[in-house]
């Protein structure tokens, strides 16, 4: 392998630590960050594996299987990042549903809620001192919420 090689497969292999550096320091959250991520993953494995094929005569055929591999594994990674975010998605709504269903049931139902009574008075306009105060409406609760049943 000459120095030429040897650079190409340093550099590679530097891209993908950083792939996965970043992978391990992000969050996949969303289905765009997971599939993101995961054409990164495989992009950049595909990317080092191609610079480790055969490179044919005077390293001829190297840029090409680096291109190569990058495209078919950034194509797998998506797939798996796709299929994962799907599998975490239904894993976390059938948690839900199970919490749901082993929520303590209430004893009979839920008293109903019933709305306060208000008043409202027109206060004509006036002056006061040297301040004029605009006819306007004032709301008085008289008699506030209260549950439904006595309870």
């Amino acid at each position: 392998m000459n120095n030429k090689d040897q650079g190409n497969l340093y550099y590679c292999i530097g891209v993908h630590l950083l792939s996965l550096v970043l992978a391990v320091l992000s969050g996949c959250a969303t289905s765009g960050k997971s599939v993101g991520l995961g054409g990164v993953i495989g992009g950049s494995t595909g990317a080092v594996l191609g610079g480790l094929a055969d490179p044919g005569k005077d390293g001829k055929y190297r840029t090409r299987n680096i291109v190569i591999g990058t495209a078919l594994g950034g194509m797998a990674g998506m797939a798996t990042g796709a299929l994962l975010y799907q599998s975490g998605k239904e894993d976390r709504e059938e948690a839900f549903q199970k919490g749901k269903a082993s929520a303590p049931v209430p004893q009979g139902s839920m008293p109903r809620l019933q709305d306060p009574k208000v008043e409202a008075h027109w206060i004509e306009s006036r002056t006061v001192g040297n301040r004029y105060i605009e006819g306007h409406f004032e709301y008085v609760i008289s008699e506030p919420a209260r549950w439904d049943g006595g309870q």
